[in-house]
């Protein structure tokens, strides 16, 4: 229905009608990629990408690529739709020069355009986790977190994600490589991350997690995923 308004409303002479009405067209597209979202939702994630060795800043490591979402495709595309009509809209007001327009057009077309910006440019991704021999790296949609094995006291999982708990919060180190805004959230002196779509799932990981912070701080026996 709201295609229809928006198509009807097309022929409105002042260019503010215009941009209302590719609103309207805007939200029915959105209403339909939403049904389209709430499919993909029931669908079983995309499989685990197998792990591979390499080397993470001139240590052996075990990096585990994250699988992206289903729905990240559909998301992606609501939040260029809406991003772009607030642009539309900024630049109409422009050209106007009613500049209240681009004011309140500013912030959410910047909000709704840098999520897709970010991804495109690579900085806004599943990423992944790098296992060394001494510390967890975890890299997740513009955060990166970092704790040292010898720090580690347990790892288990959460829904989803597995929480790292350290012996002492200042272990964990974050740095955003997005501002923040567009980064995943931020919690000092916790790490959780984001194991499903890891290649062994939540419980695999959290284990191996654990059986590396064993193997670092002198007890357990050894992970078959970090060597050299």
């Amino acid at each position: 229905m709201g295609i229809c308004i928006g198509l009807v409303a097309r022929n409105h002479e002042e260019p503010f009608g215009l941009v209302w009405s590719l609103l309207f067209v805007v939200l029915g597209l959105i209403v339909l990629i939403s049904f389209v979202g709430l499919v993909l939702a029931k669908r079983p994630r995309l499989p685990a990408l197998p792990g591979r060795d390499t080397t993470f800043e001139d240590e052996p490591a075990r990096f585990l690529p994250r699988s992206a979402n289903p729905g990240t495709l559909v998301s992606t595309t609501i939040l260029v739709m809406l991003g772009g009509w607030f642009l539309v809209m900024g630049v109409v007001g422009a050209i106007e020069e009613n500049w209240l327009w681009p004011v309140l057009a500013a912030f959410p077309a910047a909000y709704f355009l840098g999520f897709p910006i970010l991804r495109a440019v690579g900085l806004f991704r599943p990423g992944g986790v790098w296992l060394t021999p001494t510390r967890v790296v975890n890299e997740q949609y513009g955060l990166r977190s970092e704790i040292a094995l010898a720090g580690v006291k347990t790892a288990y999982s959460v829904m989803e994600n597995v929480r790292i708990e350290p012996n002492d919060p200042a272990a964990v180190h974050h740095a955003r490589r997005t501002p923040r805004l567009w980064c995943a959230r931020l919690v000092p002196g916790e790490m959780l991350v984001l194991a499903e779509g890891l290649e062994g799932g939540v419980d695999g990981f959290a284990a191996e997690v654990r059986r590396l912070a064993e193997a670092a701080q002198g007890g357990g026996r050894k992970s078959r995923w970090p060597r050299g």
